[in-house]
């Protein structure tokens, strides 16, 4: 085991161990919220809580952490700070503009902070309850019972930045040197596709949300923060976790035990880590390096997770699924502005990835075949699903940008010019995403709950009361009666992906 180097004793607070456990802790304490959400008995959570510590206390005893700091604590507070603006350019905390996808998620917070633990609304149909991916809400929602909704907004919003920095200062010793992090970070924020040339073949306007040009979408990081955060930050908490086992920072069992925790904050941001993880699992495996704490600490984290599994499952038949098609043509565009120049780049340029052939391969054949797919609404799937995958192509393409090939590697040169093109190109969807944050009017106050915003609730987000799995299902949750105002928003809120931005509509 490499030894821990503790000289600076303000840096153990920052090693690769602190930050993950700190990650895991914090999903951990989600599952401990969401039996009191679902009004299960005290002595649940305490078995849940006492479980829980014991769980962080044995992995962080694991042998394997290499017990170096990720960053200095001046560089993770310049992080915190840079996540933190990230977020608010997103919508968090309503200081500027916020996408309409914003009205949904304030309205949901609203119920948990205003409701009591546990409720049903009161429908015509009977009794439902909200099931959804609640983990991003919970500890803002506990801060909001106290303070009030906005006081809920704002720690949404330093939550968010403080899981981000963790997940950025985790990664940050995977790239040595003192520059190539920060330029490795820069390049990764700056990552999309040729969105602009589909969108403009399209002819559609260049100045709206340019992802949606075709039926299908890979999405862009910058656009994933402010749009999906909740998304984002599981698939990126996962691919950080797969980055530091691979290069060998932290355990196999942290990894394993990280996966059924990611659920709760979204099931399809998780799911997309776990052909990496399976691929980890299988390799240790078949190299006889499993140990019995590979096995066992994994499965106390799927026995803790397993209500919060219970309760996302509850209901699943009314939620959309199956195969999708799309037309050729539509196939052909996408894969040749969306996938194709990623191949091209790292076709040519084998040996400057930054990353392992296994990675890239599983991430390319995910990005191939996850269109295929569906969960939940129109595309969500593949958009969130290929978020590790996509934060792995983003790695190695910067990677690629950083290189200074010889001159005589041809293909090294071809793949830097191809690279620098795409990225050029793509980055007007970073850039138009952030103009419009700034430009378009600031995100009014949402009065309403979810039914206010979502008259007669979608599938994904929730369940008739009797389709709760039993073992999760309140025995006594509160009715609630949905009244709510007759205006969610007392001033008009432009929809930034239509031309002209029209006032969004409730439908």
């Amino acid at each position: 085991m490499a030894p821990v180097h503790r000289a600076r004793s303000h840096s153990v607070l920052l090693e690769s161990r602190s930050l993950a456990l700190g990650i895991i802790g914090f999903l951990l304490l989600d599952q401990v919220l969401l039996l009191a959400m679902l009004g299960l008995s005290p002595l649940a959570m305490g078995a849940a809580a006492t479980l829980s510590a014991a769980l962080c206390a044995a992995l962080w005893r694991l042998r394997g952490w290499t017990g170096e700091a990720a960053v200095q604590p001046r560089t993770f507070g310049l992080l915190f700070a840079g996540a933190l603006v990230l977020f608010i350019l997103g919508g968090e905390g309503r200081f500027v503009y916020a996408n309409t996808d914003w009205q949904v998620r304030y309205a949901v917070l609203n119920d948990l902070v205003n409701h009591p633990w546990p409720w049903a609304y009161q429908t015509d149909a009977g009794p439902t309850m909200l099931r959804c991916p609640v983990g991003i809400y919970l500890v803002p929602a506990l801060v909001g019972k106290i303070a009030g909704s906005y006081a809920a907004q704002l720690a949404l919003l330093v939550q968010d930045a403080a899981l981000l920095t963790a997940v950025v200062a985790l990664a940050a010793p995977l790239f040595a040197g003192v520059v190539r992090p920060w330029l490795t970070l820069l390049l990764v924020l700056g990552f999309s596709g040729l969105d602009l040339i589909g969108q403009l073949i399209y002819g559609g306007s260049a100045l709206v949300h340019l992802e949606q040009w075709d039926l299908m979408q890979y999405t862009a990081v910058v656009t994933l923060a402010y749009w999906v955060p909740q998304h984002a930050l599981a698939g990126w908490i996962g691919a950080a976790f797969y980055l530091s086992w691979r290069a060998g920072k932290m355990p196999l069992a942290v990894m394993l035990s990280l996966v059924p925790a990611l659920a709760l904050m979204s099931p399809l941001g998780g799911l997309g880590i776990v052909p990496f993880v399976i691929a980890a699992g299988l390799g240790e495996l078949f190299a006889r390096r499993i140990r019995p704490a590979d096995i066992f600490l994994p499965a106390v984290s799927v026995a803790l997770a397993l209500p919060s599994l219970l309760y996302l499952a509850s209901g699943l038949g009314g939620v959309p699924s199956g195969t999708s098609h799309y037309p050729v043509q539509a196939y052909v565009l996408f894969y040749l502005f969306e996938v194709v120049p990623f191949l091209c780049v790292l076709y040519l340029s084998r040996g400057s990835w930054n990353l392992d052939r296994v990675t890239l391969l599983i991430s390319v054949v995910m990005l191939l075949v996850l269109p295929f797919g569906r969960v939940g609404e129109k595309i969500d799937f593949m958009m969130r699903v290929s978020i590790p995958s996509l934060a792995f192509i983003a790695i190695a393409m910067a990677g690629v940008l950083r290189s200074a090939p010889d001159a005589q590697d041809q293909n090294g040169q071809a793949a830097r010019r191809i690279a620098i093109c795409v990225f050029l190109i793509g980055l007007v969807v970073p850039i138009g995403e952030t103009a419009r944050a700034i430009l378009l009017p600031r995100a009014p106050e949402v009065h309403c709950g979810y039914y206010g915003v979502v008259p007669g609730g979608y599938s994904t987000y929730i369940a008739p009361y009797d389709r709760m799995i039993g073992a999760i299902r309140p025995a006594h949750p509160a009715i609630v009666p949905i009244r709510e105002p007759a205006k969610c928003w007392d001033v008009p809120w432009p929809d930034a992906a239509k031309p002209g931005f029209p006032e969004y509509v409730l439908v």
